[in-house]
């Protein structure tokens, strides 16, 4: 405890009072990467103490100049892949990904580098990583997508993606949606049986293509950072996601550790370069419905569609017993569990890409 006089109230440090295990906990509340080295200046104890911060927030700013090369690039090929999408095996997709390095991130992680901040925390357990709005709008939206939103969970390669798209999503109106949910119930066993066509089906599968792209990206970066930062072996928790929250790429303890093991196997059996990890073949099941209301979140989605991704391991499908990635949007949420209902969907196998 500390203790005053009247006297020394005007020179008295308040912050001086506060054990080390407080001030490690309100860091770890601030978290943010620029208010944390900020506080680097504040004081000699300061310094001596963020160094200890567990959990680190970083949003990454877009370079100064970013190019459309690399958006112009995948638009074009998506095009070109799917007007041949039922002549030609799914295995060319893999020239979504043949672009140059330099066109397929528009960011800076200059600050996750070895010379950067990230490497002064020494017992980082969680790090959040938000990139910088994409310059050419968000993911989907030149594909006839009003909602995108998509969530993976990562080891060494993709163990699950989940995604909630739909060609309109607006605002419900508050006066009349209870009585028309109330109606589209009743009709729903009736849309449940409604039909995709092959524009409709090129479409989603347009989105499933362009969020596993997003994803498969943000494990390349993670891959890089993980390479360029051995100091951080406690880390237990990654997330990627983006500021208009459009996805998210997660990673647990076992993940990381899986990852860091077929880093560390690739750098031994080779001098190359960090590649991006192919996405493996995967199974896809799909759920839509025309109309689909969510009256927890008061919106209205059209062309509602629910893709949920697991790999294909020895011919089978990878099971996995938990529910669905879910996270803290409840659109996405409240949408995710609505579409699970539906019990017409479609199966679809995607080759390795």
């Amino acid at each position: 405890m500390c203790y005053k006089t009247h006297e020394e109230d005007d020179d008295l440090a308040y912050f001086d009072c506060l054990p080390d295990a407080l001030l490690l906990l309100i860091f770890n509340k601030l978290h943010d990467l620029k208010s944390l080295t900020n506080c680097l200046s504040v004081s000699k104890r300061f310094r001596s103490l963020v160094p200890f911060t567990d959990t680190i927030f970083i949003s990454i700013p877009p370079l100064p100049k970013p190019s459309n090369i690399a958006a112009s690039y995948i638009n074009n090929t998506l095009r070109q892949v799917f007007h041949n999408l039922f002549l030609k095996p799914l295995r060319c997709f893999h020239r979504l990904m043949a672009s140059p390095k330099s066109t397929t991130m528009s960011f800076d992680i200059s600050c996750c580098h070895s010379n950067g901040v990230l490497r002064i925390f020494k017992e980082m357990k969680s790090l959040h990583l938000e990139l910088p709005l994409h310059g050419d709008g968000e993911l989907g939206s030149s594909n006839g997508a009003s909602f995108l939103q998509w969530k993976a969970d990562f080891g060494s390669n993709l163990r699950t993606c989940i995604i909630v798209g739909a060609t309109s999503f607006q605002k419900c109106n508050t006066f009349s949606s209870s009585a028309i949910c109330s109606q589209r119930k009743e009709e729903r066993i009736f849309m449940e049986e409604t039909v995709l066509n092959d524009d409709e089906l090129k479409l989603r599968v347009i989105w499933t293509i362009s969020c596993l792209i997003a994803a498969s990206t943000r494990q390349y970066l993670l891959k890089q950072i993980l390479a360029d930062n051995p100091n951080i072996p406690m880390l237990e928790r990654v997330v990627i996601s983006d500021a208009n929250k459009q996805g998210m790429f997660s990673m647990g303890k076992e993940e990381l550790v899986e990852m860091r093991n077929s880093i560390n196997t690739k750098q031994e059996a080779s001098s190359s370069s960090m590649e991006r990890s192919p996405v493996p073949e995967v199974n896809m099941k799909l759920w839509y419905l025309p109309i689909l209301d969510l009256p927890d979140s008061g919106y209205v989605m059209k062309g509602a569609t629910l893709v949920l991704i697991r790999p294909v391991v020895d011919g089978m499908i990878e099971n996995n017993s938990d529910d669905p990635l879910v996270g803290d949007e409840k659109p996405f949420t409240e949408a995710v569990r609505e579409m699970s209902k539906v019990k017409k969907s479609y199966l679809m196998t995607m080759s390795s890409f």
